[in-house]
């Protein structure tokens, strides 16, 4: 033992235990204390009970914030930008935090949150009334932030989320032969070009709207995208990657013939700036009026693009590539367009009494078989 009587001086200054303690590491912590009870018996006793605690630590209680804490002094000023998430994902995450997800569970600390906590929570919002698709869009930004605090060890792990099954969204597509009498109402060259421009190449809004005169490649006869315009912020492609499209040559002539000196944007307004969404909504409508077609979505165009290259027989795995799909799964659902779809099915099947009769009179034609002893 290393209990002893201590002095300062002249003066009795009581029992001390002073020792040098080894952790199963082979850190050496030394320990010097005055006993609490002051004799030689009770400052042993306390030696000991020194030591028991450092060999036998209590576990550290580990503090845990609450979800709207974390949201607000941790996540929200680092995962979105971290991850480089668009201007129209950054609202729409904050509209799902503010109005759906904290409301509900902000108060729970991180650590409470468990599979009932989260069923309670799907619960909640399907009482709203909202469509399936946007339910799973805010299960997937709770479940975002729960992921980064497991990645950031802010708890150990996740709760069981349930699995949405969203149904296939309506779409509607123009055919080749609506698409040229649609094209035949644009109003001036510009318009054609504006208009021609998603039927040819599939490109989503924001990317057409974002294209610069750099990003057609007239030598390749391709168009290259690189970028898109989102709530008016020039950033990458939904993908963040870059993809290729061949350049028709009804499309290369309709570019070379607005070719202007007003910037880089291709698609414009008079001072250069690049035309906004609300603009290529109403050059799309007006000229499905005048055509005396039904109005579509500018992304229908995109439909429409995927649909007629589907109809023609080119490969989905080709027109995947051309969309910028990340799974081959997106663009199944043009699957059914593809010509003679289910032919060689039908004809594998065929129990039509002409070709069952022809069949049996072949097999009654042929002589029997004789047996080999």
């Amino acid at each position: 033992m290393t209990a002893r009587r201590m002095k300062n001086g002249s003066k009795k200054v009581g029992w001390w235990v002073d020792f040098v303690f080894k952790h199963p590491d082979g850190r050496k912590q030394r320990v010097r204390e005055l006993s609490p009870v002051q004799t030689k018996v009770g400052a042993e006793e306390y030696e000991r009970k020194r030591r028991s605690e450092l060999l036998n630590p209590l576990p550290v209680r580990k503090e845990y914030p609450t979800l709207e804490a974390f949201v607000r002094d941790q996540w929200w000023d680092t995962y979105p930008v971290a991850a480089k998430n668009r201007p129209a994902t950054l609202r729409e995450k904050r509209k799902h935090l503010d109005l759906h997800i904290l409301p509900v569970l902000g108060r729970a600390r991180l650590d409470e949150i468990d599979k009932r906590k989260v069923d309670v929570f799907f619960a909640s919002i399907a009482e709203k009334e909202l469509s399936t698709k946007y339910c799973k869009n805010i299960g997937g930004t709770l479940h975002k932030v729960l992921v980064t605090a497991v990645e950031w060890e802010v708890i150990d792990k996740m709760p069981r989320f349930p699995r949405i099954r969203v149904p296939d969204s309506e779409w509607d597509w123009f055919t080749a032969e609506e698409t040229r009498v649609l094209l035949d109402k644009a109003r001036n060259s510009e318009e054609y070009a504006l208009l021609l421009f998603p039927f040819d190449t599939g490109a989503r809004a924001g990317e057409q709207l974002g294209l610069h005169w750099g990003d057609i490649d007239w030598h390749n006869r391709k168009v290259v995208f690189r970028r898109a315009i989102a709530e008016g912020v020039l950033g990458p492609t939904k993908s963040g990657r870059t993809r290729h499209v061949p350049l028709t040559p009804a499309l290369a002539d309709a570019l070379k013939a607005i070719r202007h000196l007003r910037g880089q944007h291709v698609f414009c307004n008079a001072d250069g700036s690049p035309l906004t969404l609300w603009q290529l909504h109403e050059r799309l409508e007006g000229s499905c009026r005048r055509a005396g077609l039904r109005r579509i979505r500018w992304h229908d165009t995109r439909h429409s693009f995927a649909s007629q290259l589907a109809s023609a027989g080119v490969p989905l795995r080709q027109v995947q590539d051309y969309l910028g799909h990340t799974t081959i799964a997106m663009t199944m659902r043009y699957a059914h367009l593809a010509p003679n779809d289910g032919a060689d099915m039908r004809r594998a099947l065929d129990r039509s009494s002409t070709n069952q009769g022809s069949n049996r009179a072949a097999a009654a034609s042929e002589p029997a078989a004789t047996a080999i002893s």
